[in-house]
C-alpha cells in the first residue's frame, strides 16, 4: 500500500471535494448570477472584462453595493468566452476551485500535523455544507478566488522566509505579492492577506533564514494601493452597502445586532445542518438594545479568542486556526463598519478551516488504539454527514426561482426574501402579488424604507392612490434626504390634487438637497403647476440650469428676473425662495444680487440675505 504523504493527501482531499460537489454541474443561474454573470455584457468576453477593469463589480443598477473585483470578472469573461455561456461550464470552473482550495488547505494544516490529521482537516474542509453557497452558487466564484489567492500566499510566504539565496528569495517574494494581488483583486475579503501572513509567521515552528521585512512592506505597499484604487472607483457606493438590517442603524444598533448573529455563524461553523440563504431580518432579528442573546454572543465571542490566547502554546495549531477564522471573518462582521451582509455562508468559507484543523489536531491527538479507533470512527460519522448534507442542498441553487421559494417557506420571515420575491413577480407582471409581497416586508421591518419605496412605485401603477401615499409617507419619514423617496411623495400628494402638498415636499427636498438636478426639476414643475409668481419659476429654472452646468440658459432666466425685481418680497415666504439661490446669483449676476439684496432688507430686515448660502 502506498504511504500517505502530503502530496497524496492533498490529492485525496480535492478529490472528495470534487466528487462532493460534481452534481452542481447540473445547476443553472440562481441567486445573483442573472446580474453579475448572465446580463453583464462585462461578462460575456476577456475583452469586455479587460475594458471593464476600472468599473466596480456590479452593473450601472446596482453599484450602490460598493464592490471592485475586476479579476472575479475577468474568470467571467474566460468562461464564457470558452463555453458560449454554458453553465455547467461555469459550475466546473467552481468545483476545480475548491478542489484547489482544499489541497492547499491540507499543505497548510501539514506545518502542524501528522499527514492523517491533514487528511482529515482536508477532507471535512472538502465536505462542509456551509461551503455550498459558494461552489454550487456560480456568483460564489469570488469566495473561491480569493480564499484560494490568501492560503497560496501564506503558504508561498513560508517558502519566502526559508529561501536560502538571494535568487529564491525574490522567487518567491514575487509568487507572494502575485497571490496577495489575485486574492484582492479577486474579493475585498482579501486586504486581510498582510494579517494572516503575520499569523502564520508567528506561528510557525522553523526559523526563518532572514528577516521578512522586504515581505511585509511589499504587501503592505499592494494592499493600500488597492485601498486608494477601490476607493477611487467603488468607494463613493461604500456608505449604502450596508445590508438592509443595518443601514439606517447607529453604531451601536448594529452591534447590539449583530452580537446574536456571531452566535449563528459559530452555530453554522459546527452544525451547519440548518442553513438559510439569507439571514436577513427577521431570520435575525434587528435588537436595538442590548439583550440576553447578543450578550451570549459576546460571552461566546470573547470566549473563543481567549481559549485561542491559552492555546498559543500549548495547542498551537487550535489558537492558529481561532485566530485565522476570527481574521477571515472580520470584513464582514459589522463590527466597525456595515459589510452589507449580516450572515452570509459565503463569508464563512476560509473559517471553516477552525473546524477542519480541530478534526485534524483529534486525529493526530487520539492516542491508544482503541481511542484512535473510536475518533476515527466519529471522524467518518461526521464527515459522512457533512458530505450527505453538502449533496443534498446542491439542488437548492438549480434555478433563479428555487432558493426564493424554498427560503419563502422555511423563513417567512426573511425580510430580503419578501423584497426579491416582489421584484420577480412583478418582473412576471404579477404586480398585485409583488405589491402584498413588499408589503409583507415592510412589517416585517419597518425601519427600512427600501420595500416601501417599491411598494409605492406597485401601489401607483395600480391606481391605489391612497396606498401610494402611505407608503411613501413611511418611507420619507425614515429617510428624508433621498431624491428618489422626495420625488415620490411629491408625485403621491400630486396624483391626490394635492399640489400645495407636492410644492413644499419638493422645496424642502431642494433645500436640503440643493445639487440634486432631478429634484430641480420637479420643484421647477411643481411651481409651473401652482401657478407660482413667474419670478420663483424663473429662479427655480436657474437654479436647475446651474447646477446641469447649462449657465448660458441660468444667465437668461436670471436676465428676465431682473425686470420682475419689484414682484419678490411681496410675502413671508419670499426671503427663502430668494436665498436658497442667491449664491447662483451672485456668481452669474452680481448686480441683481444686489438689487435683490436691497429690496429685501428694505421690505424686512428678516430678509437679509446670507451671503454663506448653501446654493454658492
Amino acid at each position: 500500500m502506498p504511504q500517505l504523504t502530503r502530496a497524496r493527501a492533498a490529492w485525496l482531499a480535492a478529490a472528495a471535494a470534487a466528487a462532493v460537489y460534481a452534481l452542481s454541474l447540473r445547476n443553472g443561474w440562481a441567486g445573483d448570477d442573472m446580474v453579475a454573470i448572465r446580463d453583464n455584457p462585462a461578462a460575456h468576453s476577456v475583452r469586455a472584462a479587460l475594458n471593464a477593469w476600472f468599473d466596480p463589480y456590479w452593473p450601472e443598477n446596482f453599484r450602490w453595493a460598493g464592490l471592485y473585483r475586476p479579476f472575479t470578472v475577468l474568470t467571467y469573461g474566460v468562461d464564457w468566452t470558452l463555453s458560449g455561456g454554458a453553465t455547467w461550464w461555469f459550475h466546473a470552473v467552481n468545483v476545480g476551485l475548491h478542489a484547489l482550495v482544499t489541497g492547499l488547505v491540507v499543505l497548510v494544516a501539514a506545518a502542524w500535523l501528522p499527514v492523517l490529521g491533514a487528511l482529515g482537516a482536508g477532507l471535512l474542509f472538502a465536505v462542509h455544507p456551509v461551503h455550498v453557497e459558494a461552489v454550487a452558487n456560480t456568483v460564489g466564484r469570488a469566495e473561491l478566488l480569493v480564499a484560494a489567492g490568501l492560503v497560496l500566499a501564506l503558504l508561498a510566504a513560508r517558502r519566502y522566509r526559508r529561501a536560502g539565496s538571494r535568487r529564491q528569495r525574490a522567487a518567491w517574494l514575487t509568487v507572494t505579492i502575485g497571490a496577495v494581488a489575485f486574492a484582492i483583486f479577486s474579493k475585498e475579503q482579501g486586504v486581510v492577506a498582510i494579517a494572516l501572513i503575520a499569523l502564520d509567521h508567528a506561528f510557525d515552528r522553523e526559523r526563518s533564514t532572514h528577516d521578512s521585512v522586504s515581505l511585509y512592506a511589499g504587501v503592505a505597499v499592494l494592499t493600500i494601493a488597492w485601498l486608494f484604487v477601490w476607493r477611487g472607483i467603488a468607494g463613493a457606493y461604500v456608505a449604502g452597502a450596508g445590508h438592509t438590517a443595518l443601514a439606517y442603524l447607529t453604531p451601536a444598533e448594529r452591534v447590539t445586532t449583530m452580537l446574536p448573529a456571531y452566535l449563528e455563524a459559530l452555530r453554522l461553523l459546527a452544525w451547519p445542518f440548518s442553513l438559510a440563504s439569507d439571514y436577513s431580518p427577521q431570520v435575525i432579528p434587528v435588537r436595538l438594545t442590548l439583550s440576553w442573546v447578543g450578550a451570549l454572543g459576546l460571552a461566546s465571542s470573547a470566549a473563543s479568542l481567549t481559549l485561542g490566547v491559552l492555546l498559543v502554546k500549548r495547542v498551537p495549531v487550535v489558537a492558529f486556526a481561532i485566530f485565522f477564522a476570527a481574521v477571515t471573518y472580520f470584513p464582514t462582521s459589522n463590527l466597525l463598519f456595515a459589510s452589507g451582509v449580516v450572515v452570509a455562508e459565503r463569508n464563512l468559507y476560509l473559517a471553516i478551516l477552525l473546524p477542519a484543523l480541530l478534526l485534524g489536531w483529534g486525529l493526530a491527538v487520539s492516542g491508544g488504539k482503541q481511542y484512535r479507533r473510536a475518533v476515527l470512527v466519529g471522524a467518518g460519522v461526521v464527515l459522512l454527514a457533512f458530505g450527505y448534507r453538502s449533496v443534498e442542498r446542491i439542488p437548492f441553487w438549480r434555478d433563479a426561482q428555487t432558493p426564493i421559494a424554498e427560503e419563502r417557506a422555511a423563513h417567512p420571515e426573511n425580510f430580503q426574501t419578501r423584497v426579491v420575491l416582489g421584484r420577480q413577480l412583478a418582473a412576471l407582471g404579477d404586480s398585485s402579488w409583488a405589491l402584498a409581497e413588499l408589503l409583507v416586508a415592510g412589517a416585517l421591518l419597518p425601519t427600512d424604507p427600501g420595500a416601501a419605496v417599491i411598494a409605492t412605485h406597485h401601489a401607483a401603477t395600480q391606481g391605489r392612490r391612497f396606498l401610494a401615499l402611505r407608503e411613501a409617507r413611511r418611507a420619507y419619514d425614515l429617510l428624508s434626504d433621498d431624491p428618489v423617496i422626495v420625488k415620490q411623495l411629491a408625485a403621491a400628494y400630486a396624483e391626490l390634487g394635492a399640489l400645495d402638498s407636492a410644492r413644499a415636499v419638493l422645496t424642502r427636498g431642494v433645500d436640503a438637497m440643493p445639487f440634486s438636478a432631478e429634484l430641480l426639476e420637479q420643484y421647477r414643475l411643481a411651481l409651473s403647476a401652482t401657478n407660482a409668481p413667474r419670478w420663483r419659476q424663473l429662479l427655480g429654472g436657474a437654479q436647475r440650469a446651474w447646477v446641469v452646468g447649462d449657465l448660458v440658459r441660468a444667465a437668461a432666466q436670471l436676465d428676465t428676473l431682473a425686470a420682475d425685481v419689484p414682484s419678490v418680497f411681496t410675502v413671508a415666504d419670499d426671503c427663502a425662495a430668494v436665498r436658497r439661490a442667491v449664491g447662483i446669483v451672485r456668481a452669474l449676476k452680481p448686480e441683481l444680487a444686489r438689487s435683490l439684496e436691497a429690496r429685501g432688507a428694505a421690505s424686512d430686515p428678516r430678509c437679509a440675505l446670507d451671503p454663506k448660502s448653501l446654493s454658492q
